[in-house]
């Protein structure tokens, strides 16, 4: 991956002591290099509460997700930290952007058997009429089969990819693949000069937002997923990396856009190149690399 000193200066910076999960995640998913995690166990669990498992609702999904996103397995959490999850995918399993969160998290952590595998099947059969997702407390106020909700099914398609990450071919991939690329990731559809998702700046899809919740995705999180997928240059994706473009800089430092308020990693200032976003730009740059090469 780096074949200049821009590239050189780049991975130095994303692999800098002061952010361990970035600096783990950037050698062992781009780099290719192995690399020990017991610096990010530590640095993790010193920014969480003590008693993270026992947070109810969200913030539980939440603490979970930190994680799996700073690259560590369920190797590396005690099983009264796990159960609560497994609890919850067994009172069951709906097409809410909690649930989809939930288990991309469980699914990244490498818990891929058991619940996990059982839930995914649920989900698998429980779609609707246009291939996304609805959350069951939505769902089973109606009468009628309705369309599906868009802040979902970004969670799905990051559930996905994860998924063929870790060799499960459970969910449909090609309806939720087509649900973004045959109607639109940027613009609707309809009218292409407005935004699916509009929000105040920062906090729109075309905005490097980060980390995600259920209300909204980060771009550089909505194009990774589908370059590990095999779609990195699909042009249907064109102008979804023509916006990641615009928020990257010189050196390759990709601008972060939004945040949230109150979040459940070590936060980083919004308007200043984002290590998180930067090492996700990246990642995609490398999927769709090797996808090329056929690896």
């Amino acid at each position: 991956m780096m074949n200049s000193a821009s590239d050189q200066e780049l991975f130095a910076w994303l692999t800098e002591e002061n952010n361990p999960a970035v600096a783990y995640r950037t050698k062992t998913e781009i780099m290719g290099e192995k690399a020990d995690a017991s610096d990010v166990r530590v640095w993790l669990r010193s920014k969480l509460p003590e008693k993270w498992s026992e947070t109810k609702g969200l913030w539980y999904v939440y603490y979970l997700t930190a994680f799996a996103e700073c690259g560590l397995s369920v190797h590396d959490l005690e099983e009264r930290e796990i159960a609560p999850a497994l609890e919850r995918l067994r009172t069951g399993t709906d097409g809410s952007c909690e649930t989809l969160m939930l288990l991309r998290s469980l699914v990244k952590l490498g818990m891929t058997d058991g619940e996990v595998q059982s839930a995914l099947r649920v989900l698998a059969k429980s779609d609707c009429s246009d291939g996304g997702y609805l959350c069951a407390r939505r769902l089973n106020k109606l009468d009628y089969v309705p369309k599906s909700c868009y802040k979902a099914n970004l969670h799905a398609l990051l559930l996905l990819a994860e998924c063929r990450k870790k060799g499960i071919d459970v969910l449909p991939e090609d309806k939720i693949v087509a649900y973004f690329l045959d109607r639109g990731i940027i613009y609707r559809k309809d009218d292409g000069k407005t935004l699916v998702l509009e929000d105040k700046p920062g906090w729109r899809t075309v905005d490097t937002f980060y980390p995600f919740e259920p209300m909204r995705v980060g771009l550089q999180n909505v194009i990774e997923p589908f370059c590990a997928l095999g779609y990195g240059n699909d042009p249907r994706l064109a102008e979804a990396w023509d916006f990641l473009t615009a928020q990257t800089d010189e050196t390759g430092k990709v601008l972060l856009c939004g945040t949230l308020s109150k979040t459940y990693l070590p936060k980083e200032k919004v308007g200043k190149p984002g290590k998180w976003v930067t090492f996700y730009s990246e990642l995609a740059k490398s999927e769709r690399k090797d996808h090329d090469e056929g690896k």
